[in-house]
């Protein structure tokens, strides 16, 4: 089964029941991992990261349909192992998923960012991928204030796309190209 013609049913049916039911809060929808590639994936750009990549969907995805390499990191073990193996099954190539936290990565090593309100987690109980049942509002704002600051040190024409949340993440050096899905979907770019 080639990944890039798949729709989200089709998509979703790749993954174990508990994660097909969280697919609808946590997963980038197929159509919206499209849209981010070809927003991201332009002249120059090699290496595309996937901020708290989740189940790998959107890296599986854009790495169907993309020359560049596209990295998840993801702080679940469980989670990176399930996209690994997806990625295997479907021998992507491009696609890589890390186990970490954000805030020990580089971004000067990645030319492009996709980032699904990963830390939403924090304040929202719907759906909740662990045990874990507590609202965490510092911690919340602890990664705001992290993922700004590496956004901020990123050279001009770096691009990010978002979708869903409130783009607190984003600093002021950032224009918003356009916006999709009803407002939802929304393309960055850095101007100075």
């Amino acid at each position: 089964m080639e990944l890039k013609g798949l729709t989200d049913e089709e998509f979703d049916s790749l993954y174990p029941i508990k994660m097909k039911k969280l697919s609808g809060t946590h997963w980038t929808p197929v159509d919206v991992a499209r849209k981010a590639i070809q927003f991201l994936d332009t002249d120059g750009v090699e290496a595309v990261l996937d901020l708290g990549s989740g189940a790998g969907k959107f890296c599986l995805i854009a790495g169907s349909i993309s020359k560049s390499k596209i990295t998840g990191v993801e702080q679940r073990e469980n989670l990176v192992q399930l996209s690994r193996k997806l990625a295997a099954n479907h021998q992507l190539q491009n696609v890589n998923f890390i186990h970490d936290d954000l805030q020990n990565l580089d971004f000067g090593c990645y030319d492009a960012f996709y980032f699904f309100n990963a830390f939403e987690e924090n304040i929202n109980l719907t759906d909740k991928l662990d045990k874990d049942t507590s609202i965490n509002l510092e911690l919340y704002h602890t990664y705001i204030k992290l993922i700004r600051e590496k956004f901020e040190s990123l050279p001009a024409g770096t691009r990010i796309v978002t979708y869903c949340g409130d783009a607190r993440e984003i600093p002021d050096c950032y224009r918003l190209v356009k916006s999709g899905n009803k407002g939802k979907l929304r393309y960055w770019e850095k101007e100075v």
